[in-house]
């Protein structure tokens, strides 16, 4: 291995751990949203649009970090591009 390898897989480490946190803190998010997604809809049957759109914008962004800490993709995440479209 050559040491420019070495240093770009030293490199990508500290932002693999980064957005590992990254991702820790989202599925945290995400659990938040889904009660209060299932606590509206049980009283007002229809689900808050704007955590809607924010949720799908969420999945997106988790999916997102999957893919670059599973080496699908070498595109890293927010808040080093922009943060995904909300639409469904």
């Amino acid at each position: 291995m050559t040491k420019e390898k070495r240093e770009f897989l030293a490199f990508r480490l500290v932002f693999m751990v980064l957005f590992w946190i990254f991702l820790k803190i989202s599925l945290l998010v995400t659990a938040v949203i889904a009660l209060i997604q299932w606590v509206v809809q049980w009283f007002q049957e229809e689900p808050i649009e704007s955590l809607f759109r924010f949720s799908s914008s969420l999945l997106k962004f988790q999916s997102a970090i999957l893919a670059y800490l599973t080496f699908q993709s070498d595109e890293k995440v927010f808040p080093f591009r922009d943060w995904p479209d909300g639409d469904a």
